[in-house]
């Protein structure tokens, strides 16, 4: 009599057990909310900015000084103006960056980019050289940055204006109130002196010049009248001040985003869940009530150390990722990165994340941050993650046509995980593209030399013909041209 009633009573617990397992499951699939904590789904970048950079030969004028402990080093307006940019580049990472270049016209010459680094690389090679055009037109210069932006983007939109001010066509005030009806901030950088130097004027016969001063009222307006900030060129902390500036904006931006609503708790319950089912089939078991305690108690202790806080925010980043919803993602993967146990796995979810948001560059830097904090552990901890790393590296630059560096990060795979038939297949990929490559070059060089000679007697005929002949001007404007 008394087994009889143990055991209905074992069946009753395992029975109400199972009940509760189902309504968790219910409740897990309706997914309650309670509390407040920022949501996935409202998180963006908190800035766009592109460089506006005016590169008429007034820009090339030699009167941007920087002041140094020894002496005021003298750079041309240009150069001074992109020093800060590369600077504030550097200071003011996680923006989306661009760059538009102008003259007689404006030119989006970088489209707006997760990679910093493009944006950076450009800045370098900018000289102005290669433009066309007279004069200098501000406004078609902000209208070029102006289209950079994307309308539906909820970043704030800024446009850093890197110029002496001087504009000779074109009128800036146009530029400016496009710019405060979409919300887009004009910082200005104004480069030179007040004083001015003299630059030669091209479209006269004889050699006459002109002074080239900054026009600080016109960057002052533009900046003002859009909420923006003037920054003096000349000054030592200039980059840093801008710097400074677009962080403040980053950061509003994102708190303004990153609202807080009532936080998601479907986890929560499919964990309740899971532990309801496993205690109607434990209850069943014969131990005795203090066996019984200990051994539930090690088993729910077990199981929330072995799925650690950073582990499940990493489970839910790959179930965004997974759906597609990847603004979503990279805010998970980003919470994940702050617990030393899951940091290299969401550094790697990042860089998956920015390779199916088309950029490469970025997520090759994440896959080599990834790898980098699996060096403190032994190599046979973490293998797959040490073969994803270096497999998904090999793809990228397999993609951009780099098969040397594809095949070296494909052999790494390998040295991971020694049998995986991808990674084998791709290596063997990698070199024959060496080998073509290395027979098409031989080929094109005697190809080459061929097309040369041609040239060469072409353009011997060609000069006979245009010799005595004048160039028509590039456009009919006649005033100023620098």
């Amino acid at each position: 009599m008394t087994l009889e009633k143990t055991l209905k009573g074992k069946l009753l617990a395992s029975n109400l057990l199972f009940v509760l397992f189902i309504i968790f499951a219910i409740i897990a699939l309706i997914g309650p909310k309670w509390g407040l904590g920022y949501v996935a789904s409202e998180y963006r970048r908190g800035l766009d900015a592109v460089f506006a950079i005016d590169v008429s030969r007034s820009m090339d004028i030699s009167d941007a000084q920087e002041t140094t402990v020894a002496m005021p080093v003298s750079q041309t307006r240009l150069e001074r103006g992109l020093l800060i940019a590369r600077d504030c580049i550097r200071s003011v990472p996680g923006a989306r960056y661009a760059a538009a270049i102008g003259r007689g016209k404006g030119y989006l010459a970088v489209p707006l980019t997760y990679d910093s680094e493009a944006a950076f690389v450009f800045l370098e090679s900018i000289d102005g050289s290669s433009m066309t055009g007279r004069s200098t037109n501000l406004e078609s210069l902000l209208e070029a940055a102006a289209d950079a932006f994307q309308s539906a983007s909820p970043a704030r939109k800024v446009i850093i204006l890197i110029s002496d001010g001087e504009s000779h066509s074109g009128i800036i005030r146009n530029a400016v109130n496009r710019c405060v009806k979409e919300g887009i901030i004009i910082n200005t950088i104004a480069l030179g002196s007040d004083e001015g130097r003299h630059i030669q004027i091209q479209n006269t016969s004889d050699a006459e010049f002109e002074i080239s001063r900054r026009d600080a009222a016109v960057m002052r307006y533009a900046a003002e009248r859009t909420d923006g900030i003037y920054i003096d060129g000349s000054k030592n902390d200039a980059a840093s001040e801008l710097s400074s500036h677009l962080m403040s904006l980053s950061y509003e931006m994102e708190m303004k985003n990153n609202k807080k609503v009532p936080k998601q708790r479907r986890s929560l319950f499919i964990i309740l869940a899971l532990l309801s089912y496993a205690a109607s089939k434990f209850v069943t078991r014969q131990f005795g009530f203090i066996k019984k305690t200990v051994i539930f108690t090690s088993l729910i202790l077990m199981m929330f150390t072995s799925c650690s806080e950073g582990k499940l925010i990493l489970m839910e980043a790959n179930y965004l990722n997974s759906r597609a919803r990847y603004d979503e993602a990279l805010i998970k993967y980003l919470e994940a990165q702050k617990h030393e146990d899951a940091s290299p796995y969401a550094e790697y979810g990042l860089g998956l994340t920015f390779y199916l948001l088309d950029e490469g560059n970025a997520a090759l830097d994440r896959y080599k941050e990834s790898q980098k904090m699996l060096e403190k552990y032994s190599d046979t901890e973490h293998r797959e993650l040490r073969y994803r790393n270096s497999y998904n590296s090999g793809v990228i630059l397999f993609e951009e046509g780099d098969y040397n560096a594809a095949a070296n990060y494909f052999k790494e795979a390998l040295r991971a995980a020694p049998g995986r038939i991808d990674a084998k297949r791709n290596l063997e990929l990698s070199l024959l593209s060496i080998s073509m490559e290395a027979k098409t070059e031989n080929r094109s060089e005697a190809q080459e030399e061929q097309r040369e000679i041609l040239f060469n007697f072409l353009k011997q005929e060609e000069q006979k013909v245009w010799k005595s002949r004048e160039w028509a001007p590039e456009e009919t404007y006649t005033g100023s041209d620098y």
